[in-house]
């Protein structure tokens, strides 16, 4: 009944295991329950020893909370009753002072928060190496040229450091977006409806404050205490969910680029790794990019478990039936594709091989027409831009059909044109070196989210 991974190869080498799987959960419920109990101690509420039982209380088994949780429809309930058996073990009258004033979904919103605040802290770390990689490949490449393409067409020259300077792009706006939701990340403490009655009612029958007692425990656990309980308001999962999703998208967009740009009749770049890396079990002369294809698996999955969280936003009443319930899974399953993903895409963009040569064969591969949008606009200066994209566009179709360079089917249009068209028309062919300005900003942005040294 262990979750080994073995259909999730990508989560394998790296903490999505870890840090997604029923130990860190049972985990984050026990520190939910005892980040309580001695905050009750902090504020005077329940005696010192109180600090020392809870010093004593010790995971339960995954396993045997796993099988008594179907009795109550969540694992809460053997767990506190786990834990008010070990308590009482250690000092009667110590199960008194655990889960006072909480109700189950309390225990498990707060759980979710803090395996999210953990899993939040991961794919950042895991973004910002990436983030460094590509930088290093952007300034390298700045002056690589290759072939751009719309539409699965070659479109235009561009170069290989602006494509890794606009993956850099992605990944600033995800760190940007993660870091932002997880310093925000709520406690749940409401009880039964979201009043914090009992809470309010325990802490004034002790001598207490409620509101201190709960500053104590966001304190501890390094959540923001909420003005209201987020019981029925799913806001705090769908930023969450939608931060982690936006930050799988931009590995994946990468990883897509990378997959194309590796096929055998394009051959711009390759995944590096060990030998025996993307072999095949047929084929032995295979080279499969294989972490770019399970990244791209991990980013197709993503938008369905999203629309899952989304789903389950329409909570009805103080507490609902089911809508949290199936928040769970799909919610664990999208910090697991993040949390493997991110730290798969560092590989992959460390180990690059970028083959230059490659890229600028196929940029003459038809002959010139990718120059044709430069020839218009080079052209627009000197005639009408009406005009001058009707040219191109006449010697292009002209180049295609009589297999011949863009170059030489254009000058033939222009041959009864002023000397200045000519020159014109020519130089378009002869691009200047690229503008490398915006790989420097973007650059610049990136170095700007990184924090500073200690």
């Amino acid at each position: 009944m262990i979750d080994a991974g073995l259909l999730d190869p990508l989560a394998q080498g790296g903490r999505a295991l870890e840090l997604t799987g029923d130990a860190a959960f049972l985990a984050a419920m026990l520190d939910a329950e005892l980040a309580l109990a001695r905050a009750l101690v902090d504020t005077g509420l329940a005696p010192e020893w109180v600090a020392q039982v809870c010093d004593g209380l010790a995971v339960p088994d995954p396993a045997a909370i796993a099988a008594e949780s179907r009795a109550g429809g969540n694992p809460v309930i053997p767990l506190v009753r786990h834990l008010s058996a070990a308590a009482e073990e250690l000092r009667a009258g110590a199960s008194d002072h655990l889960h006072v004033g909480a109700t189950s979904q309390d225990i498990l919103d707060t759980a979710a928060m803090i395996v999210a605040r953990d899993v939040c802290g991961e794919v950042l770390a895991q973004l910002r190496r990436l983030g460094e990689a590509l930088a290093v490949l952007a300034d390298r490449h700045r002056a690589t040229p290759m072939v751009g393409r719309t539409l699965g067409q070659q479109a235009a020259p561009t170069s290989f450091g602006l494509v890794a300077a606009a993956w850099l792009d992605g990944v600033t706006a995800a760190i940007a977006t993660l870091a932002a939701v997880r310093a925000e990340l709520p406690l749940q403490y409401g009880g039964a409806v979201g009043t914090g009655e009992a809470l309010a009612a325990a802490a004034t029958a002790r001598g207490g404050d409620a509101d201190a007692v709960l500053a104590v425990v966001g304190d501890r656990l390094g959540l923001r205490v909420p003005a209201l309980p987020w019981h029925s308001n799913r806001a705090p999962v769908l930023g969450l969910a939608s931060a982690l999703a936006q930050s799988v998208a931009a590995v994946g967009v990468i990883a897509v680029d990378v997959a194309l740009l590796a096929r055998t009749e394009g051959g711009e770049l390759a995944e590096g790794g060990a030998p025996g890396s993307g072999g095949s079990s047929a084929m032995p002369h295979k080279r499969n990019p294989v972490t770019s294809v399970l990244v791209v698996a991990a980013a197709r999955r993503t938008p369905h478990l999203l629309a899952s969280l989304y789903g389950s936003a329409l909570a009805e009443d103080q507490r609902p039936s089911g809508a949290w319930h199936a928040e769970w899974l799909p919610l664990r399953d999208l910090e697991r594709a993040a949390v493997a993903a991110t730290t798969a895409a560092v590989d992959l963009v460390r180990g690059l091989e970028v083959h230059a040569q490659r890229m600028a064969a196929n940029l003459e591969i038809t002959a010139g027409l990718v120059f044709s949008e430069r020839a218009s606009g080079a052209l627009a200066a000197v005639i009408p831009k009406s005009a001058a994209f009707e040219l191109v566009e006449r010697a292009s179709l002209d180049a295609v059909r009589g297999g011949r360079p863009l170059r030489a089917t254009l000058a033939e249009l222009l041959a009864d044109q002023p000397d200045s068209v000519r020159a014109a028309a020519a130089e378009a062919f002869h691009p200047a070196d690229p503008d490398t300005t915006a790989i420097d900003r973007v650059i610049a942005a990136f170095t700007a989210l990184l924090p500073e040294e200690s």
